[in-house]
């Protein structure tokens, strides 16, 4: 008998859905709330008109509450996202799954680069690069599959069981979606419900929420930048340490690690544990860190032109990344912020870059919200823009000699661009473009 299925959403999660079934074996339905996304569908799938299906899998931007979904689950059809089906179809026994508000970009992004310089046959997929789906099915048992959750993702697992767990951090993020921090909470905590024993969690416990949860879990292996006795990682005195087995092992100085910012030493250290856990040299992992320049749209330097530094850090889709970013800089920082509103607090980041921020470009859905919260705590330069390109050209004009432009919007992409890398690249081509021509007209360089 054949199984019958509906994918709610024709995103990329959607399409890859598609294609993942064989069309001789199971009946595919489609819903999308805009028509135009079923042209051209293969003719082998059938748009959904209350047909009993076995499950349905919901694209991860989707809320629980969107209509559709409350009347699919209604009926009492299971609702599972795609990381869940990657897990049912796979035979791979090595799931390294990487969530958190901040840094998973980069945890994933290393862990894959520290497997191919080891040599071992990796994919890397699910919020980052491609669909984790058809990796999912390439994927033999022993390869590893690297994938990056978000909690939309993890929100509607129910079997999900990785081999290692990372949580890198939680903090306030897509409450527009979650509805509060709880909800939020509970789903992230899903990465590794369904853990057996064997399994690895790591925690990045210098964050408050991680560290409750890694008192709660004594058998978690734990990441700080303080001495920690459980088993993990931890920087002392500009050193780095791992512990595993139950004594304390020097790795690496914190001075060769080729990127900067204490986030980034936390998120190394979350990689060292995973990839020893996996069986990987220490020396093979040590080269790679050193050889590490960071993630594109993280705190990336894009240029230099006569004293004035730019960074696009358009992956600060909230405002704890962006606080992050800013203390990151040097110099005195014209911050370029907005975009579109997921209900975040804008009051710890403004007040935390106080002595850093010289001038707010704000732009997008949220530049009046941002505005009134700096108001209220007595900044003076604001100004805001109907786009991303009128703050980047008035910042480039207005931008002096040992001060740094930083495109970092702790706001999601959503009401302007299609994600947030169109909207990096946008802000590294004005730049670029704009020191050009201020070199083809003769200014010295």
């Amino acid at each position: 008998m054949n199984s019958k299925v509906l994918i709610c959403g024709l995103g990329t999660t959607g399409k890859s859905a598609m294609e993942i079934f064989d069309p001789l074996k199971t009946d595919i339905y489609v819903h999308d709330d805009n028509e135009k996304n079923y042209e051209n569908l293969p003719e082998y799938v059938s748009i959904y008109s209350g047909e009993d299906v076995d499950y349905m899998i919901k694209s991860p931007g989707i809320p629980l509450n969107h209509p559709f979904v409350k009347e699919i689950a209604e009926k009492g059809i299971e609702i599972i996202s795609d990381i869940e089906l990657a897990y049912r179809i796979t035979e791979c026994e090595n799931i390294i799954a990487i969530s958190g508000t901040n840094g998973k970009t980069t945890i994933t992004s290393l862990l894959q680069e520290v497997f191919q310089e080891a040599g071992k046959t990796s994919y890397m997929g699910g919020n980052v690069g491609i669909g984790i789906l058809p990796l999912a099915q390439k994927a033999k048992k022993d390869d590893i599959l690297v994938i990056e959750c978000s909690s939309f993702q993890l929100e509607t697992t129910t079997t999900f069981a990785p081999k290692i767990a990372i949580l890198t951090n939680v903090t306030e993020d897509h409450l527009d979606h979650h509805g509060s921090l709880e909800n939020y909470q509970e789903s992230k905590k899903k990465i590794f419900a369904n853990q057996k024993e064997g399994d690895a969690l790591i925690l990045n416990v210098d964050d408050p929420y991680l560290a409750m949860l890694g008192e709660e879990r004594e058998e978690a292996y734990v990441v700080s930048l303080h001495s920690v006795q459980q088993y993990g990682a931890y920087e002392s005195e500009g050193e780095l340490f791992y512990n595993i087995e139950g004594k304390p092992t020097f790795f690496m100085n914190r001075k060769e690690i080729g990127v900067v910012g204490d986030h980034n030493v936390r998120n190394l250290l979350e990689v060292l544990l995973a990839a020893l856990l996996m069986g990987v040299e220490p020396e093979s992992i040590r080269k790679t860190f050193q050889n590490f320049r960071g993630v594109e749209h993280r705190i990336e330097f894009v240029g230099e032109h006569n004293g004035v530094r730019a960074y696009n850090d358009s992956k600060g889709t909230n405002p704890d990344s962006t606080m992050v970013a800013v203390k990151a800089m040097e110099w005195d920082t014209l911050l370029l912020a907005g975009g579109y509103n997921k209900g975040s607090d804008y009051h710890e980041l403004l007040e935390s870059g106080k002595n850093k921020i010289k001038k707010l470009y704000l732009f997008g859905e949220t530049a009046e919200i941002i505005e009134e919260t700096a108001q209220e705590l007595g900044y003076k330069n604001i100004e805001r823009f109907p786009s991303l390109k009128d703050a980047t050209l008035n910042a480039l004009v207005e931008a002096k000699e040992n001060e740094a432009i930083l495109l970092s919007p702790a706001c999601a992409s959503w009401d302007q661009f299609k994600n947030y890398e169109e909207r990096g690249r946008e802000f590294k081509e004005l730049v670029k473009q704009f020191w050009k021509e201020k070199m083809s007209n003769g200014e010295e360089e």
